[in-house]
């Protein structure tokens, strides 16, 4: 097994996909999402962090597709005042293992 960096835009989704996402924040999971329909990784993200609702601090965001092998991470940062979606904010970069 390999380890790259990918950026998230190049990383292959499509919406017949098995994703498995986890939002943790302080060691506490917050959401956890297992679904398809997905039509790319901004969509898994809008989603997880809804669910998620409000929270303070940093997150990290898990993303796994089952169907093509792939899981990456991100961090996300909120304020408490204000809704996890309309501040999370990804790196530039994310670890991606590719198990293919």
């Amino acid at each position: 097994m390999e380890d790259k960096i990918m950026n998230y835009t190049a990383t292959s989704l499509s919406t017949s996909d098995q994703i498995f996402a986890t939002l943790e924040v302080g060691g506490k999971i917050m959401a956890s999402v297992s679904k398809s329909n997905f039509a790319n990784i901004n969509d898994v993200v809008r989603f997880t962090c809804s669910i998620a609702g409000k929270f303070m601090g940093l997150a990290r965001l898990s993303i796994r597709n089952m169907t093509q092998g792939w899981t990456m991470n991100m961090a996300l940062a909120s304020r408490a005042s204000q809704p996890a979606r309309l501040t999370a904010s990804p790196s530039h970069y994310y670890q991606a293992s590719l198990f293919a």
